[in-house]
């Protein structure tokens, strides 16, 4: 008993631990069983080989019919990849056609632009696509492009496709240059159309008008197609996104897929070996039962040496099944392990995209987002502020314009009554003329007559001399005052360029920033117009103290009134008579007041003219004029030589302008320096606002005023050549003056070599009368003249009135404007102070973010040590679960066979065994006959019938649901 023991429990201690250590691959050697001569043994070596032959044959079809699937499949993928290809090239070849046609249609010129800008890189490309293009059609069998790329090495294949497509690159370039030119073409012809035209400003405005809103409605669509382009971004990025991870899940299943085929098929070969070596093994347990039973009646030794035999063969099942029951705990655990991959990996995706594409919410709860909404409210209510603004600044726009218009049709409204007042009195004069020289051929007539009977007149002759060389000192000193009203007019037209050069330059300013600048630049217009008008109705006497020439004309002017007031005082009857005296000095001033107006409405006439464009129109008029001023002016004096006392009274005037000129000049100095301070302040704040860069309102608007400043430089060019014609027309008409009185020269030399005796023989009785009739006349005239000038003076200063009114309107919209400036420069100081807080709480935020950081860092790494322990712990436990799970089994084994002493006991305790393990688990009456195809889990037939007819239709070891088509029966012998 005692040695039976020893010899169980020998091999089994000595087959435990080597066993343990040795593969499970590894197959015990084959025996050949006894051998009686050697051809038995070349026999069953030859029965083995042939086996093993077999086998190997087997192993190969399996391999053969593998690979042919494999071919078919590849195959497949061929023919649709050589569809595809085909098509590629079929609608290529199709493309370049289209490409060629559209070339051909858009005519000879564009194909020669094309050629011109073509190079040599392109020839040889067209030279490299006609080779390729001559061996795919070279080629017999389907002609197309996939089957030189078949043929073709990689590296041919990609500088093939290269060349075809820079080729056909190269041909959309030829056809997007020949659309370019041919736009191009079209924009010149449609200029050079604009250019010939001359009336075109309603077509622009109408054009201008049509742009903006088709510039309107594009960037209403820009902004739309924005919108939906970045809606189809996000999409598209989500996709691109999701098929990238779903391409990697594809590679990953690919390479899974491989292994388990591998896997599978190491399994195969290994099932196939292991089953035909477990049939070799029952067939050798068959014969050894039979042998067994044949000598039951052996000795003891025999039977200690079939008890070995079978725990020899005992052992590799039972390695097996450990084997078994090991792996599948290990696929378990890999299962399990991959499941948490998976679920890392799909969490580590979802944070991926959460990190792109983040909430709105989140967003709209940011900081950032706050701070920015609240800058863009600021923004917008100030934008808003300022559209209300510009929208009042144009109010007043139009609405000085409207009174600009309205002042300009009164003006010429007035200039065309004093148009034909002027006419009706030409009318008179040339009448009052016709009647003044037929009185004299009847004088000259009467001269002749009494010449006999009065030769002796000298002293009337002697003051008639005197007479003339007075009237000949007096023509020469209108002669110095026209000259210096020449010069005097010169210098105003120059100051009146640089203050229109000072005004365009203010306009450009004004119109490229800001419509406020618009309103101080009226200002500045109105302030020069005012200094304008008030130099022109003093004359400008200041420039008179400048310059030298005056100087000296005041000089001749004081000589003449020295002897003039000599010769007057030396005259009797000249203090005894104050009413002639009182009577004189009425005339000064009426004629004063004449040719100050006289003067106004001729610079009023050339104003109109030059605006109008009227200047044929002007010019006889202001010929007229002066020859009719000359004549009424030297008949005057020649009449009456009392008249002399203007330069007299003249003095004291011209001091008395002078001094209300510095007065005004002084005031509008001061005014122009706070509107040039203005304006720079103005300008600052439009280069803020550029800086901040502008809004497509305001490059449309500047757009606009572009147009308007060519458009005035035109008119100022205009402008210029009238004012050029007009200065060459004043010359003209100042040399044929000078003619005139070089004439009137000549005729009074005549007059005093053939009239000496006619003046000897007038009565000077004959003389006052027909002196007092022209005075009379005069005076009847010029009052006339002298209420139509009170009345354009109370039309001026209503005009004037209304035009201070409007100024102070101005000043006050000024002071508002500037207080609101204030305003806003305290509130953005505010805003700063606030942004600057708010800077200090972000910063101090943003630290204890970064120390949350740190500490969450410091407890992720102490969390991850943790969680890594905790997984070697529960490793190790789950080794030691299996390790005590394998010794359980021994001992259960080995209490088994403890008790049994012979080697028939053993089996028939093994065959329990196996008996028990075909038994259903549920019922453990039945044997095992149905499988469920979803797990292959085996029981008995009943049982999983009534599980299906209960409707407890899950597996009652996995719990994996079934139907009544995942079962069927098998029949285990």
């Amino acid at each position: 008993m005692a040695s039976k023991r020893q010899l169980d429990a020998g091999p089994t201690s000595d087959s435990d631990e080597p066993q343990a250590k040795r593969p499970t691959t590894i197959l015990p050697a084959v025996s050949i069983g006894p051998v009686a001569s050697l051809e038995e043994m070349d026999l069953k070596m030859l029965k083995f080989q042939n086996k093993k032959l077999w086998e190997k044959i087997e192993i190969r079809r399996q391999a053969e019919r593998e690979l042919e699937d494999q071919i078919e499949t590849m195959e497949a993928k061929q023919t649709a990849t050589d569809a595809t290809l085909s098509l590629v090239n079929r609608y290529w070849d199709q493309l370049d056609e289209n490409i060629k046609i559209t070339l051909k249609r858009l005519g000879q010129d564009s194909d020669e632009v094309v050629e011109e800008n073509s190079t040599q890189d392109e020839e040889d490309l067209k030279k490299k696509s006609e080779f390729t293009r001559n061996k795919i059609l070279a080629l017999n069998f389907l002609p197309a492009f996939h089957r030189l790329l078949c043929d073709n090495d990689f590296q041919v294949i990609k500088e093939n496709v290269a060349d075809r497509l820079d080729f056909s690159r190269r041909t959309f370039a030829k056809v997007i240059d020949a659309i370019l030119d041919q736009k191009k073409q079209q924009t010149s012809i449609s200029e050079r159309a604009i250019k010939e035209n001359e009336n075109v400003e309603e077509h622009l405005k109408t054009e201008v008008g049509k742009l903006e809103e088709a510039n309107n409605n594009l960037q209403e669509l820009t902004t739309g197609l924005q919108a939906e382009h970045h809606k189809f971004y996000m999409d598209r990025s989500n996709v691109e996104e999701k098929i990238n991870l779903l391409e990697e899940r594809v590679e990953e299943l690919q390479e899974t897929a491989e292994t388990a085929r591998w896997e599978l098929k190491k399994t195969r070969l290994r099932e196939d070996r292991l089953t035909r070596h477990l049939a070799e093994a029952l067939d050798k347990i068959n014969k050894g039962t039979l042998v067994e039973a044949s000598t039951s009646n052996a000795a003891a030794a025999e039977t200690e040496t079939a008890a070995k035999i079978l725990f020899k063969s005992q052992a590799p099942n039972e390695q097996a099944e450990e084997a078994v029951l090991l792996a599948e705990s290990r696929l378990n655990e890999l299962e399990t392990l991959k499941k948490q991959h998976q679920d890392c990996l799909k969490e580590l995706e979802r944070a991926k995209i959460d990190l792109r594409n983040i909430p709105d919410s989140l967003i709209i709860q940011s900081s950032e987002y706050r701070t920015l909404k609240s800058q863009f409210s600021v923004l917008y209510h100030e934008s808003v502020q300022m559209k209300t603004m510009l929208d009042e600044s144009r109010v007043l726009i139009q609405q000085t314009r409207n009174s600009n218009l309205r002042r300009i049709e009164q003006m010429e409204v007035d200039e065309l009554q004093t148009q034909t007042k002027l006419r009706n009195e030409l009318i008179q004069l040339e009448d009052t003329l016709a009647k003044v020289r037929h009185d004299y051929e009847s004088l000259h007539t009467e001269l002749e007559q009494n010449l006999a009977a009065n030769e002796q007149a000298g002293p009337v002759n002697r003051e008639m001399r005197h007479l003339i060389n007075s009237l000949q000192n007096h023509n020469r000193q209108l002669k110095g005052e026209i000259q210096r009203y020449k010069r005097k007019i010169k210098d105003l037209q120059n100051e009146l360029a640089k203050v229109r050069y000072i005004l365009y330059k203010l306009g450009l300013q004004v119109q490229s920033k800001q419509e406020e600048i618009r309103r101080l630049q009226d200002e500045i217009k109105h302030e020069s117009d005012k200094l304008f008008s008030s130099v022109k109705s003093v004359k400008l006497e200041e420039d008179v103290d400048v310059k030298k020439e005056v100087v000296e004309e005041e000089e001749e002017d004081l000589y003449f009134k020295t002897c003039y007031l000599s010769a007057t005082s030396n005259q009797p009857g000249f203090k005894s008579n104050p009413q002639l005296y009182q009577e004189i000095e009425d005339l000064e001033k009426k004629l004063n007041d004449k040719g100050t107006e006289m003067e106004k409405i001729s610079k009023e006439l050339n104003f109109n003219a030059h605006k109008n464009g009227q200047q044929q129109y002007t010019q006889p008029i202001q010929y007229t004029e002066l020859i009719c001023l000359l004549n009424r002016t030297t008949n005057a004096e020649m009449k009456e030589l009392k008249l002399l006392l203007d330069m007299y009274k003249g003095l004291s005037k011209e001091q008395r302008d002078k001094a209300e000129i510095m007065a005004n000049e002084k005031v509008a100095t001061s005014a122009r320096d706070d509107l040039e301070k203005k304006i720079r302040s103005l300008e600052e704040d439009v280069a803020r606002e550029d800086s901040r860069g502008p809004d497509a309102d305001s490059l449309r608007k500047m757009k606009v005023l572009e147009e308007t400043i060519i458009e005035l430089r035109r008119n100022l060019s205009a402008t210029k050549q009238e004012e050029e014609a007009l200065l060459s027309e004043m010359d003209v008409t100042g040399q044929a003056f000078e003619d005139m009185q070089e004439q009137n020269m000549r005729l009074l030399q005549q007059l005093r070599e053939k009239d000496d005796a006619n003046f000897k023989l007038m009565s000077e009785r004959i003389k006052a009368n027909q002196v007092h009739k022209l005075l009379q006349e005069e005076k009847s005239v010029l009052q006339d003249q002298n209420n139509t000038l009170h009345m354009q003076v109370d039309s001026q200063n209503q005009v004037v009135r209304m035009l201070e009114e409007k100024e102070r309107s101005l000043q006050g919209t000024l002071v508002t404007m500037e207080k609101e400036l204030n305003l806003r420069s305290q509130i953005m100081d505010l805003h700063k102070r606030k942004a600057v807080e708010m800077t200090q709480i972000r910063e101090d935020l943003l630290r204890d973010v970064e120390k949350k950081k740190e500490r969450l860092s410091i407890l992720e790494e102490s969390m991850d040590r943790k969680v890594e322990n905790l997984e070697e712990e529960h490793f190790k436990l789950s080794r030691l679960q299996e390790d005590g799970a394998k010794l359980r089994r021994k001992l259960e084994k080995h209490k088994k066979t403890e008790g049994l002493y012979s080697a028939d006991e053993v089996l028939m305790e093994e065959i329990k065994e196996y008996k028990t393990k075909l038994r259903c688990p549920c019922c453990n009456v039945n044997n095992k006959d149905a499988v469920l195809t979803k797990c292959f889990h085996v029981f008995c037939i009943k049982c999983i019938k009534t599980r299906y007819e209960t409707r407890q239709r899950k597996c009652p070891k996995c719990n994996a649901g079934f139907g009544g088509n995942d079962f069927h029966r098998i029949y285990i012998e």
